[in-house]
């Protein structure tokens, strides 16, 4: 054997060796990453659902649903789908972890993981009085008739709108407060919110608060939008989630950051809008004691929001019936 011949065959088998080693560490790596991976999915879902075999579920082109898996027991059964939602609270991003029947038409449980929500207010949702009634709860959740779902089939509106009834329809403070009277007046066609007017009468005068704001005589700020402009804003915001209750804001203070240039209370827009639509049929039958009902306008479940947490509780029911959704295309074999 030639002598340049024995050290490059050496050569090649180090190598050989290495590139197997190195494969060998590559797989013993995955599978260490994968491993803790499927911990935290299953610390995650702890006290909501539990198998055997966790197959995931392709999420390409949902950019909210972070992951997804049907759960199945030892002899292959399905028991249910675990979904993981990110949804915008009000502090931030949070992930939602929501466990659904085989069927989709239940909801196993659910809880709330990574958040930037309030302490002490919207950090609430964590805790196990509000995530509790989830539990066995029938899909999508209702929350003061607000379902974060598109015409009862996607994001933003609520399924309740499908039930209103064309016409125009009004509601008014029944007094002035400080010096005006508000009252909205909504425009429904083809079952849907076409147009809406926001406004208020003046106190001794044949003016409304639109028209004074107009002509530049009322103004709350040297800059920003007037007030005009924020009620435009705000008609506009409805007419785009086509339900009052799908409308983001504190409950507390009445202010909201959801719609750019927005400052003053829309509380009593929400409310009024709410009365006006009353009228229309929109609007879904709850239970008075406060307890966890089927909603015969929605054909969904109720849930009661976290006092002075709204935009957190709606965010969280948003995000359970992404997941719902997501879970529903799959028992319906469309995914």
């Amino acid at each position: 054997m030639k002598q340049w011949l024995k050290p490059l065959l050496s050569l090649l088998a180090v190598t050989a060796i290495s590139v197997a080693l190195l494969f060998g560490m590559d797989a013993v790596t995955r599978t260490v990453i994968e491993k803790q991976e499927m911990q935290a999915v299953h610390k995650a879902f702890s006290g909501v659902i539990s198998g055997d075999t966790w197959e995931a579920v392709d999420t390409a082109g949902e950019s909210d649903i972070k992951a997804a898996y049907r759960v199945l027991d030892k002899d292959g059964s399905l028991l249910g789908y675990a979904v993981t939602v990110s949804v915008k609270g009000y502090g931030g991003e949070m992930q939602v972890h929501t466990a659904l029947s085989p069927d989709a038409s239940r909801f196993l449980g659910l809880r709330v993981g990574d958040n930037q929500e309030t302490q002490g207010y919207g950090s609430r949702v964590t805790e196990e009085a509000f995530y509790s009634q989830f539990n066995s709860l029938a899909a999508p959740a209702s929350l003061d008739g607000y379902t974060g779902l598109e015409n009862g089939t996607g994001s933003g509106g609520s399924s309740s709108a499908a039930a209103m009834q064309d016409g125009s329809y009004r509601a008014e403070q029944a007094e002035y407060v400080q010096g005006y009277q508000y009252f909205v007046e909504i425009t429904v066609e083809g079952g849907r919110i076409t147009a809406v007017n926001w406004d208020a009468l003046k106190e001794g005068s044949d003016r409304t608060k639109k028209q004074e704001s107009e002509a530049g005589e009322y103004v709350m700020t040297e800059d920003g939008p007037l007030w005009h402009e924020q009620a435009k804003t705000m008609e506009e915001a409805l007419i785009d989630a086509q339900d009052p209750a799908a409308l983001v804001y504190d409950a507390d203070t009445g202010k909201t950051d959801a719609y750019t240039g927005v400052s003053v209370d829309v509380s009593e827009f929400v409310s009024l809008a709410s009365e006006a639509l009353a009228s229309a049929g929109a609007q879904g039958s709850g239970d008075e004691s406060g307890g966890r009902v089927e909603n015969a306008a929605t054909g969904s479940g109720e849930v009661d929001g976290v006092t002075g947490a709204t935009v957190s509780s709606k965010a969280v029911v948003k995000a359970a019936n992404r997941a719902y959704e997501f879970a529903a295309a799959l028992a319906g074999g469309s995914r």
